[in-house]
Order: C-alpha cells, then structure tokens, then sequence
C-alpha cells in the first residue's frame, strides 16, 4: 500500500515513533494520513500497530474491521485480530479468527499454533496438541518458541507435547 507523495514523510515519522516504541506520539501525528482517502489503508494498518502497543484492543479491533474493506494481508489482519480479542478475554472470537485463516491458507504456521495455545487455553487440549504438532511441523522455530509459551502450559505434561520440544 502506498500514500500520496505529500503524505509519504509523514508515514515514514509516524512509523518511526511506532519502531521506536512511541505508539502514542504515532498516534497523535497521523490524523492527516486518516483523513486522506488514498493514505487511509497505510493510516489504519499504523493506527492498528499503535493501538496494540497501547493495549487499546477494542479499539485496534474497530480498525481491523475497516481495514478488511482494502485489499491486506490476511494473514496479518486475522493474527492481530486473534491476539487482540484473546487479550480480551475472547477465546471463542479469537479461535474463530484461527480458523478462518487456517481455511484461507492450511500453510499457515503461526495459524495453526495461534489455533494451539486458544484452544488450550480453553481446555481443549488434544485439539491443541494436534495444532501446536501441525505448527511445528510446518516451522521448526515455533518449537523453540513453545518452550517458553505460557498459553501452552496445560500441555506440558503430556509425552506427546515433549516430544516436541528441541532436545538438549
């Protein structure tokens, strides 16, 4: 997605301060981004970004229902959808936000192990075992990654979530 010639400086300082932690000034400079209809997508999709790091996940989901209006990324749109609604304690909406990328792209790593850790939060844990086993079988580094992921807690008990895990 690209801006205006005339707005793409701003874009680049509004980016900056997200890059450097700042959501909040990020914020306060994108107002003429927003209102420019060529550069809305770019303004929605930093506006997301920023929202998210300020932990203001209903309003981020507001965002993320306008940004599907343009062409974007799935992936990314239905990721940052799941996360936010599960900080939101919205299991079920976050599952489902799993499940509809997972029909959209069945190659989706992070998919299936987003999918993983929702469901075993929930308590469905052979469902998760099966979708955290999908993901790591799809990007090794996830394996890494799930040794250390609280959601999967539940699991860590069970041989088959062990034999997962990287050995040494």
């Amino acid at each position: 997605m690209k801006v205006p010639k005339t707005l793409e400086r701003l874009a680049v300082e509004v980016e900056g301060w997200l890059d450097l932690g700042c959501p909040e000034h990020a914020l306060g400079r994108m107002a003429p981004l927003l209102e420019t209809p060529n550069a809305r997508p770019v303004a929605l999709l930093l506006r997301i970004r920023a929202l998210v790091d300020l932990e203001r996940y209903a309003e981020a989901l507001d965002a993320l229902d306008e940004i599907a209006y343009f062409e974007h990324d799935p992936e990314w749109r239905l990721v940052t959808e799941g996360r936010c609604r599960r900080r939101l304690d919205d299991l079920e909406g976050a599952t489902r936000c799993m499940r509809r990328l997972i029909e959209v792209d069945p190659r989706s790593a992070v998919g299936h192990y987003n999918l993983a850790c929702y469901l075993a939060l929930a308590g469905e844990t052979e469902e998760a075992l099966e979708q955290v086993t999908i993901a790591c079988g799809m990007d090794e580094a996830l394996r890494t990654h799930a040794v250390t992921e609280t959601d999967l807690d539940v699991l860590r008990d069970d041989p088959r979530f062990a034999a997962l895990m990287p050995s040494g």
